[in-house]
């Protein structure tokens, strides 16, 4: 969700980075960091999300461009987490096996 950023605070505008792209794993860089910054990049989105919330709870009215943003930021985020989820749930079923297969 980096294209949708809450600008000065709850309650404020809601700024739209349309050059924004989602983190992409080049292939560089060891699993440990493209983890961190795949947790780094779903905390973020949690941040945005809610902000949009709060901003909507104080009255906050969102432009027909704004609300599309929004939509399309939660639809990353969730992708980012299922994702996450997913990946989380690979790898406890591997561990097991292997600690299975040890016995």
């Amino acid at each position: 969700m980096s294209n949708v950023r809450s600008v000065g605070g709850p309650g404020a505008a809601v700024a739209v980075d349309p050059g924004a792209r989602p983190a992409e794993a080049s292939g560089e860089g060891t699993f440990r960091e493209i983890l961190r910054d795949s947790a780094r990049s779903i905390t973020q989105g949690q941040r945005q999300v809610d902000s949009v919330i709060v901003a909507a709870r104080r009255g906050r009215v969102f432009s027909q461009e704004e609300l599309i943003a929004v939509q399309a930021g939660v639809y990353r985020y969730a992708q980012e987490l299922e994702l996450a989820s997913k990946l989380v749930d690979k790898a406890s079923t591997a561990v097991k096996t292997t600690l299975q297969s040890q016995q």
